[in-house]
């Protein structure tokens, strides 16, 4: 509450017109030869305007107005820098495939906006979250598929192998050669099995992905000819909010798997189908 009622007051106290009355009456205090008289009577109209201006229902409207526009267009800037910067980390393989699906995306918008008669689509904010979803989970499959294109589970099971051997090998001993020997193959064998563990964890991960990125585009494809066939804009629309509450239960999923926090999801996601992507 005092937050609100200071950002009301600093408002207020900013309009053009009363730091110019309340610039000039100061001045015209100090001017006039009897600061100590006018000055006083300056403050008490200015504590007045701000207590009228507080207590105005339409003025506090207004600046909740103002502040949730400026809200609105840095969350806009955030989130089309968070775009642009997924993008530029994706293959060219998988940047067109989501420019095919973006496609198809808005195929259908335009689709429902010639049937509708009308300039704008119910379903175009479900349709670009569905895209925001979409590019992150190509991008998180990029990132499993590089990291498991550049590691060697076979090596790593090899080398399980040979450490357990070599320890079910060693002689009891109580010498301590012997069990710094023990401590080092031990240790050895935890980190490998770990790494093992890392690797199978990925495969897993990227399984759930890929199944996740097909199903949604074979879900883009029903819709998109489903939408020709029909012609029915309120089916088109239904179909859509049930793609989006599947959406729903993948970006559960994307936090489930621990991605990168850049590809977490955001409130208000990029404007995809409304501006140039």
């Amino acid at each position: 509450m005092g937050e609100r009622l200071g950002a009301y007051l600093r408002t207020a106290f900013a309009t053009r017109w009363n730091l110019l009355f309340f610039g000039g009456g100061v001045a015209a205090a100090l001017i006039s030869g009897f600061p100590t008289v006018v000055l006083p009577l300056v403050a008490a109209g200015e504590i007045f305007y701000l207590a009228s201006m507080v207590a105005s229902d339409r003025f506090r409207s207004a600046v909740d107005a103002q502040e949730a526009k400026a809200r609105r267009q840095q969350e806009a800037i955030g989130s089309r820098e968070s775009y642009e910067k997924i993008r530029a980390a994706l293959s060219p393989q998988m940047r067109e495939r989501f420019d095919q699906l973006r496609q198809r995306c808005a195929h259908l918008v335009e689709l429902a906006d010639g049937l509708r008669s009308g300039s704008g689509s119910g379903s175009l904010e479900a349709l670009e979250r569905l895209l925001w979803g979409y590019l992150r989970m190509i991008l998180g499959a990029q990132t499993l598929s590089e990291f498991l294109d550049h590691t060697d589970d076979a090596s790593i099971r090899r080398r399980i192998a040979e450490l357990e051997r070599r320890l079910k090998s060693l002689p009891p001993s109580e010498a301590a050669e012997a069990k710094q020997l023990s401590t080092v193959l031990e240790d050895d064998l935890g980190t490998n099995r770990q790494r093992l563990a890392n690797i199978e964890e990925a495969q897993r991960k990227l399984s759930v992905i890929v199944a996740e990125v097909e199903r949604l585009e074979s879900k883009i494809a029903s819709l998109a000819e489903g939408g020709v066939a029909k012609r029915d804009v309120s089916d088109i629309a239904r179909r859509v909010d049930e793609v989006a509450e599947g959406m729903r239960r993948t970006d559960e999923t994307m936090r489930q798997l621990q991605l990168p926090p850049e590809l977490d999801e955001l409130e208000d996601p990029p404007q995809l189908l409304r501006e140039e992507a």
